[in-house]
């Protein structure tokens, strides 16, 4: 039998939905407050569907990881120190034999899927044809890691740029 992915097995589909139209109404911070995109995807159901793709499904732990994804689908969970984000971040790694895996999402658009993966510690490559989601995805991906001031980084609820990296 096939390693089933988190995914594959169970989600959290209600919890997750309600946050991703709670998130439709917060507009400090939010990625679509920089450019109005026609098909944004929710950035809860991106971190989670993300999360629950990377996660291999264990039996034993199942309600516990599927717990973490629910408990990740807040726009809150991400804002500022998490140490549920960690732990996430942590089982990823361990699931790819200690390093961060690799993502790869050739249609980005608005950049909601790059932003949450980099947010769970994927090394992350994003494109798109169209010159205007290029320049969303420099200013949400890429401009905030290589400008932000340093004292704000640690705020940033990315990962290291080590472990991290991002080609457009």
């Amino acid at each position: 039998m096939p390693d089933l992915r988190l995914i594959e097995v169970d989600f959290p589909i209600r919890p997750v939905s309600e946050e991703s139209v709670r998130e439709k109404n917060i507009r400090h911070g939010h990625i679509s407050t920089l450019h109005i995109w026609w098909a944004r995807r929710p950035l809860a159901a991106s971190r989670t569907t993300a999360l629950a793709a990377l996660l291999p499904d264990d039996p034993h732990r199942r309600e516990a990881l599927l717990r973490l994804v629910r408990d990740l689908a807040p726009y809150e969970a991400v804002q500022g120190e998490n140490p549920e984000l960690e732990k996430a971040r942590a089982l990823i790694r361990e699931a790819f034999g200690g390093r961060p895996p690799r993502v790869l999402d050739p249609f980005a658009g608005g950049g909601s899927i790059p932003l949450e993966a980099l947010r769970l510690g994927c090394e992350v490559h994003a494109l798109d044809y169209n010159p205007v989601a290029v320049l969303i995805l420099k200013c949400v991906l890429e401009y905030p890691q290589r400008y932000a001031k340093p004292d704000s980084v640690s705020t940033l609820p990315l990962p290291v740029r080590e472990r991290s990296s991002l080609l457009l």
